[in-house]
């Protein structure tokens, strides 16, 4: 068994007594520690570890836990005879005599430097794919986000030069055509807007990340109310939208937020009764824990059928 012991060259395997004093090393020993087995026979085995855990009391601590297992596992540093480090993995085990005397130990180490190094480059790529995933994320978000007012102004815009077109009797197949191209871009437009949305936020649900944040609920009204100022235009009627903040801040998704308001003032708007300006107000409180948003308009209302789809 020493003589195959002895031929294993990509394992240091030696024994050692009690205490810890090496008795036997293989030719693999010689090769990854560069001790001789003559220069590592007789020898405290701690001289294997670096300077650092000698004076922490490792080695002790390595022989006491194989005492009380039996065996002993562990990857670390360890020191060569000129002084260099390698990173080690070792089985330190316990061995017991006929009578269940502890005779002593023996310990295998593998050289698992350049394993350690692959798995450090591999996670130090991890992290910089997930920097860039995450900057990507965060751009698409912002791009998106950012986007939306300036093409919703545009909508707007162009809303109302329909509505003038139409007012000044122009008839012009190309302009028609013209306007037909500009509305079918802005459409096709917003639908990538929505399309960058939808992959941001399903990135952040998969990365378990959420965009909880504090909002400002005044100015999130303001910027609601930029956009849907082509409706005045586009409908040609009177509206009157009056607020009452008493809570003007809470910690909730900006975009979804912004998305309910939207919803409920455009559709105020779009809805309103028929002959007349809308009157719509927009409030906010809290009853509890909970946060309240409140709406109210003078629309058409929903009927009892509708409201049972609900």
């Amino acid at each position: 068994a020493s003589i195959f012991i002895d031929q294993v060259r990509e394992y240091a395997i030696f024994a050692m007594d009690t205490e810890g004093v090496i008795t036997t090393w293989n030719k693999g020993a010689e090769r990854m520690k560069g001790y001789s087995e003559k220069e590592a026979t007789g020898q405290y085995y701690g001289m294997l570890f670096t300077e650092e855990d000698q004076r922490q009391g490792k080695p002790q601590e390595e022989l006491q836990a194989t005492r009380e297992r039996g065996q002993f596992e562990q990857e670390g540093w360890r020191r060569k005879k000129d002084g260099s480090l390698f990173w080690a993995g070792i089985t330190l085990t316990a061995i017991y005599c006929d009578k269940g005397k502890l005779a002593g130990f023996t310990k295998v180490t593998k050289d698992l430097t350049e394993k350690m190094f692959a798995e450090e480059a591999i996670l130090h790529k991890n992290e910089k794919l997930t920097t860039v995933n995450r900057d990507l994320d965060t751009f698409i978000y912002t791009a998106s986000h950012d986007l939306k007012a300036p093409i919703l102004n545009i909508d707007g815009l162009m809303q109302r030069l329909l509505v003038v077109l139409e007012e000044s009797a122009i008839q012009d197949p190309e302009i028609d055509e013209l306007t037909s191209h500009i509305q079918t871009s802005i459409v096709r437009f917003k639908s990538t807007i929505e399309d960058l949305t939808t992959v941001s936020r399903l990135q952040r649900s998969m990365d378990g990340e959420s965009d909880t944040e504090k909002v400002d609920v005044e100015a999130v009204y303001e910027d609601i109310l930029a956009d849907v100022g082509f409706l005045f235009d586009k409908f040609r009627f009177p509206c009157r939208v009056t607020s009452d903040f008493q809570v003007r801040e809470l910690r909730f998704s900006r975009k979804n937020f912004r998305s309910v308001l939207y919803n409920l003032l455009s559709n105020a708007i779009k809805y309103r009764a028929d002959g007349g300006g809308c009157e719509i107000s927009v409030k906010t409180s809290k009853e509890g824990e909970w946060f309240v948003l409140e709406v109210r308009d003078n629309g058409l209302g929903m009927s009892e059928r509708c409201q049972e789809q609900l």
